[in-house]
Parts: C-alpha cells; structure tokens; sequence
C-alpha cells in the first residue's frame, strides 16, 4: 500500500480568484512560486494544466504511480497580511478542493482534503475548521511553515487545540509565493535560489522548536504535527541540540516535563525529503535520538513540484517492512482519521 500524505494540486489562477470573490478577487494573485527566488527552470514536473486537472493528477499518481490514497493539500500562496482577505482564500480553497477533486469521479474517493486556514484571526479560522471538520475525508488543517510569529504562541493554542479534539493533523507547509515574510535566514536575504531553497528546512524546524518549548505538545498530549518541507536529520539535529539546552535551561520552562526530543516519536512526523537519501543515517533508520527514522517519516511526493519523489526511490537500502512502514503504515498510524478509516474497513 502507498499513502501519498503530500500532493500539492494547483489552483489555477483565474478560478482560484474568482471562488475568493469580490473585493478581493480585483487584486492579483501573488506568483505561484515566488517573485523573489524562482528557479531558472520550470518549477512543476509536470505541465500547470495537468497539475490543475483533478483527472490528470489522478490518472499520474493513482494510477500511474500506484498510489492507493493521496493527502491533498493545495497551495495557496503563503502568508496573506489583510485577515478578511485570508479568511476569503482559505475559505475559497476548501470548497474548490471539496467541490472539485474530493468527489472527482477518476479519483474513485481516493482522495482526502486539508482544511486550509488563515492565523490572522483565531476566530475565523476556528469557524472554518468547524465548517469542513465533519466529513471524515478531511483529514487534517494546513498552515504555512513562514509566518510572522512562531507557533508556540498563546495567540495560536485554540486552533491546535481544535485540531486534537477533532483528529485533525496540523500539517505546516512551506508555500512558495508569499506576499510578506521575514528574510529566509537570521543574517538576511540570501542572493541565489540555490541559497534559499537550501534554507527551506528553517522556518519548519524554527515551528517544532516553538511548539517543544512552548509547551504545546504537554498541553495537547493528542496534538498530532506533520512538516512538510523539513528532513527529519535536520530536524532531529536542532531538537538534539535543544535537548542539551533544556538540560540548563529548564528552570525557565518547567512544563517542558520531558526532554525535547522524547516529544518527536508522539507528536511529530516528516515528509520523506530526497536529502534523506545521501544522509549518514539513511542505511540504518534504527537506533536514533527521538525514535527509530522509520517510524518518523511519512511517505510524500510533493507532486507536481520539480524536487519531488517517487515511491520506488524511497529509501532503497531498507528492508521491505521498514519501508512499508514509511510507504503507508506510519500514516494510517498516525493520522487519527486514517486510522479510523482502516479500523473499520478491518472490521467490516
């Protein structure tokens, strides 16, 4: 079996901008990729068209790449400042996904959605959960990895919270177009999009600090987090470190009961990333700080983007059942309405 937890369908830019609806839909939408770091070549493995075809993404991966379920999670370019105007793209997002690609008859109902949501206004964005959250295809909420305040903070608590006690996984994912954001690094803006694209894996593991240190994870023992853009080496490297931290530095965070890395194994997973391949630690997934690599890693292909992966090319030097693990099992673990899912089709 093949769980696909990172399929990225485009939203083509006229009927995306017109299902967010007046005023906003008078404004362009921001590139895609972009303007400041896009790649000098085509960023999509595939043609925009057939990225934007629910019938051709289906026909690639469910049928193509032997795909049984594929997580859908469409981009929406990133972080929107106005609160009204990023509540109106969400909201267009989910019901483009629901009336479009959930119930596309080549998908066969093989399709599950993400609930994108706006952080400009708690409220909101708590309302928009509520509005999708009870069709059991929705399998979890999605939120950009660059936003402008880490997600540890008081101000974010009540959508996670909304999330576990409704078995929804948080999912951050890193959208390319955004309108505003930070600099890609502490010391600035770098000059090549080889440079940032290779800092990518930053503002996720920047989130997974926030939500250790912060407490989230104490709070919220059901909180589920998958990073979308982020390796888990990488990650694993920074959480290491602020285990040796909190060793000195617990008197300020007292409810940090555990070591930080001890929250990985409950909490966290990552998209499988091709830099995952040449790691030191790609021939032995057993034995690593935080949990075993293969019980951490979700299989995802980030379609249709040009850096993405293939089934088959997924860590080859495993043995059969650790990457079946990785292919499938790690998903219908650990998303709660996977799990569900395949409870009761055992049942029946």
């Amino acid at each position: 079996m093949i769980i696909d937890c990172a399929v990225h369908p485009v939203l083509p830019d006229e009927e995306f901008n017109q299902e967010i609806g007046s005023p906003w839909n008078l404004l362009k939408l921001p590139s895609l990729y972009g303007d400041r770091y896009a790649a000098p070549f085509d960023q999509l493995s595939v043609e925009q068209d057939r990225a934007s075809s629910p019938s051709a993404v289906a026909d690639q991966l469910l049928h193509g790449a032997g795909v049984d379920l594929a997580v859908l999670c469409p981009t929406t370019r990133g972080y929107w400042p106005n609160p009204q105007q990023a509540a109106a793209v969400a909201s267009a997002a989910n019901r483009m996904l629901f009336e479009n690609w959930l119930t596309a008859p080549e998908a066969d109902g093989r399709f599950l959605g993400s609930i994108r949501v706006a952080l400009n206004d708690t409220d909101v964005a708590l309302r928009e959960i509520d509005r999708w959250a009870d069709d059991d295809r929705f399998v979890q909420i999605v939120v950009p990895a660059r936003a402008l305040a880490t997600y540890g903070e008081q101000r974010f608590f009540p959508i996670w919270r909304t999330a576990a006690e409704r078995g929804l996984v948080v999912f951050i994912h890193d959208d390319l177009g955004t309108l505003v954001e930070p600099p890609p690094s502490q010391v600035g803006f770098p000059s090549f999009y080889a440079e940032t694209h290779a800092l990518r894996p930053l503002s996720g593991i920047t989130q997974l600090t926030s939500f250790i240190v912060a407490g989230v994870f104490e709070r919220l023992p059901d909180l589920r987090v998958v990073f979308g853009d982020v390796s888990v080496h990488a990650a694993r490297s920074l959480v290491v470190r602020t285990d040796k931290d909190w060793q000195s530095d617990r008197l300020e965070v007292p409810w940090v009961s555990n070591a930080p890395t001890s929250y990985l194994q409950r909490h966290v997973r990552f998209i499988t990333q091709a830099e995952d391949e040449i790691s030191p630690h790609s021939s032995r997934s057993t034995g690593t700080i935080g949990g075993d690599t293969s019980s951490l890693v979700l299989f995802g292909s980030r379609h249709p983007y040009w850096d993405g992966m293939h089934a088959k090319d997924v860590f080859p030097t495993w043995s059969e059942q650790e990457r079946a693990h990785c292919l499938a099992g790690n998903a219908t673990q650990f998303y709660p309405r996977l799990a569900a899912r395949f409870a009761t089709d055992t049942s029946a």
